[in-house]
């Protein structure tokens, strides 16, 4: 199976449908590489289509979805711990990303999602506080790694200053005597985007996170996100082009309806095209990468520079895995 082809049957999969003569192990690696395969899992079993699977393809989507489901009820005892720690101190954190449904859900349908870390954000008079409350819950600073943790904990946590994003303020949820407060679905939306294009450089490189593009997905489907109010709150062309462009992508692969001003303009198109050419066709799309990667190099001059007097060895590390496409984790 191609890998265009398994990149077909795995959204397919995603959508709760089963497509003929599938290579599953073609199929599983994927669904591995992009943390899928809970999700996977779980799409098929909501539509009574995993009885249909090979029954040692059934048994081992099985057994990584229970694997992410033990993990899941860590992580959300942690963030409940956290949350209860934090409330105490008269802190409610925002929480962010994947912490969102880890608390919202009920504790019998935690989501299939995989959830490398928590992301909890708390207003910048309070940053002092809730570290200082997480260190006495015994969370250290992990070297080299934004975050903290504990040895006995499933994930990193990741405390930062929540910045306003022009869809105002965060909602108050409660929940089992619990206070936090959670971002609009717009904002939600926005973070995720913007980290996946501008922070993390897919927008230039031509990348694919497929995982986060299926989140925006039952993001749309579940609730109503109004993505001209997205595009109207980008800041200036360059994220504009590149929210379109992941708008088109989300589009192609999940047929989720976008405003018909972001499949218009001719920079999201081509950029568009190139990320679904370089995944569909990996040696003929090579030169495309290499000149995506090359100009998110350019773009990080600043920052490499810098990098370059402090630890010269660490910057040909990096520039070696971007030239190389190397250290994507789960991006296609």
């Amino acid at each position: 199976m191609r890998a265009d082809t398994a990149l077909d049957a795995l959204v397919s999969g995603l959508q709760g449908h089963l497509v003929a003569d599938v290579d599953w192990q073609a199929l599983i690696a994927l669904a591995n590489h992009t943390l899928l395969t809970p999700a996977l899992f779980s799409s098929l079993a909501q539509s009574g289509q995993i009885e249909r699977l090979p029954g040692d393809v059934r048994d081992y989507l099985a057994f990584i979805d229970d694997c992410n489901r033990n993990r899941n009820l860590s992580l959300r005892a942690q963030l409940i711990e956290t949350v209860a720690a934090f409330n105490s101190r008269g802190i409610v954190p925002i929480l962010l990303k994947g912490a969102v449904p880890l608390f919202v859900s009920p504790p019998g349908r935690l989501p299939s999602r995989m959830t490398s870390d928590l992301d909890i954000a708390v207003e910048a008079g309070e940053e002092a506080a809730a570290k200082g409350c997480l260190e006495e819950l015994g969370y250290r600073e992990v070297p080299d790694v934004r975050g903290m943790a504990r040895p006995q904990d499933a994930g990193i946590l990741e405390l930062r200053r929540y910045r306003p994003d022009g869809f105002g303020c965060p909602q108050p949820v409660q929940r089992d005597g619990l206070r936090v407060k959670i971002p609009s679905l717009e904002a939600r939306a926005m973070h995720w985007i913007m980290h996946d294009l501008l922070k993390e450089g897919d927008y230039w490189r031509g990348r694919i996170d497929l995982r986060h593009l299926h989140d925006l997905a039952q993001l749309a489907e579940s609730e109503q996100l109004d993505w001209a109010a997205l595009r109207t709150a980008m800041p200036n062309k360059t994220t504009r082009n590149a929210l379109d462009t992941q708008l088109l992508t989300l589009h192609h692969f999940f047929g989720t309806k976008i405003p018909a001003d972001a499949a218009g303009r001719p920079m999201p198109r081509l950029q568009h095209w190139r990320r679904i050419y370089t995944v569909r066709h990996p040696v003929s799309g090579a030169p495309l990468r290499l000149a995506g990667n090359l100009a998110w190099g350019l773009s990080r001059l600043t920052r490499s520079l810098e990098l370059a007097r402090r630890n010269p060895i660490e910057l040909v590390r990096r520039a070696g895995l971007i030239l190389s496409n190397k250290g994507l984790r789960s991006k296609i």
